[in-house]
């Protein structure tokens, strides 16, 4: 076995002649000669001093800039539109450039004096300097336009904010209510539909402010509108504005729209169900009514009225309302009775006479217990 696994050195030679030099050859191919490094340019930095007076250059113009803001700012204030120009052409004469704060001033100047000629002229002013008015010039013109009730040139201004990018909510908002303020509702029902059909949503305090106007002046339709729009942007119209509603509904002469409304209250939820006031205005709507006797009606009402009592407690103006509806009906022992009611509540009969309004039904009143003796 170990003659089978060991073997005898044998040499070996390469049958190709081997030249030396030929490979010291290649070998000097194949090597890479060394990359000199490339000498990097010096660059000058800015001396010391030349930084400096930039900076205290830039410093003066600050504080210049400011200077000159500061007293456009307390002539704006003032409503001073000549002395705000002057300010504007001493910053041109000094080499500083108004800028879209220093119209501003300017535009809000007219605006506190309420010339909106004036302050479209300086927007305009602003706008050929190529400049872009602030979010708050907007605003501010907004609120003149509102004050005078010019909603057309409000929409305008809106317009022109929405195209410069500008979140125009809040014042499509301020439009509304300047309207809405200086009396100019029909406007302000107008400009809200609008922007509540374009996707904009009103804060809870307008919703209740336009409703309520609304009603106030009879205006049923666009009151119940808003109504609509205030459920359709997710909150649900509460015994604030069902009260609203019926305020209308009372004086309409037809009670059983009222009374619809107050059925709608009744089996509803919580946060709509009757309170006083909407019995009071039920009774209202039965009493003042022109047709046949509405007693018996009246009579249900203020039924369903006690056996909710522990929710609900008449006040003063129930009693008067009883006292007129059964003086009106010639039930006279009954009026006597909540009469008696009636004068517990301090200032009970000057509500019962109601300025004399709806033929005075204290005078009523009176005259049916003379009558009864």
């Amino acid at each position: 076995m170990s003659s089978l696994l060991t073997y005898a050195y044998l040499p070996f030679k390469s049958p190709y002649p081997t030249h030396p030099r030929r490979t010291l050859t290649l070998t000097s191919a194949i090597s890479s000669p060394e990359k000199r490094a490339r000498r990097k340019k010096k660059t000058k930095q800015p001396s010391e001093d030349s930084f400096v007076a930039v900076t205290a250059v830039s410093a003066g113009e600050k504080a210049l800039r400011l200077t000159f803001m500061e007293e456009l700012m307390e002539r704006a204030r003032n409503a001073d539109t000549a002395g705000v120009s002057e300010v504007l052409y001493d910053m041109v004469a000094a080499g500083l450039s108004p800028g879209p704060r220093s119209f501003h001033g300017l535009i809000v100047s007219h605006v506190l004096k309420g010339d909106h000629e004036g302050a479209m002229h300086s927007l305009r002013r602003e706008l050929s300097a190529g400049l872009c008015p602030l979010h708050e010039t907007f605003v501010a013109l907004i609120r003149l336009f509102g004050s005078k009730g010019y909603s057309t040139k409000g929409l305008e201004i809106l317009a022109a904010m929405e195209k410069l990018n500008f979140d125009i909510r809040k014042a499509w908002l301020v439009l509304v209510e300047e309207l809405v303020r200086h009396n100019h509702l029909a406007d302000a029902n107008m400009v809200f539909l609008k922007g509540a059909k374009g996707g904009l949503r009103a804060t809870n305090d307008l919703y209740d402010l336009l409703i309520e106007e609304d009603c106030k002046v009879g205006d049923h339709s666009n009151a119940l509108t808003i109504a609509y729009e205030m459920e359709a942007a997710g909150r649900m119209a509460t015994t604030y504005h069902f009260n609203c509603l019926l305020s209308v509904q009372a004086t309409c002469g037809i009670p059983e729209i009222a009374f619809a409304t107050f059925e709608n209250m009744e089996y509803g939820e919580d946060y709509m169900k009757p309170d006083t006031e909407t019995y009071n205005w039920v009774i209202q709507a039965y009493t003042r009514a022109e047709s046949y006797d509405r007693v018996q009606d009246v009579a249900e009402l203020l039924g369903m009225m006690v056996e909710d009592h522990k929710r609900i407690q008449p006040n003063v103006k129930t009693y008067a309302l009883l006292v007129e509806c059964l003086t009106k009906y010639c039930v006279v022992r009954e009026a006597i009775r909540h009469f008696r009611a009636l004068k517990n509540f301090e200032g009970g009969t000057k509500v019962l006479h109601n300025e004399g309004n709806f033929g005075d039904p204290l005078s009523l009143y009176l005259r049916a217990l003379c009558r009864e003796g």
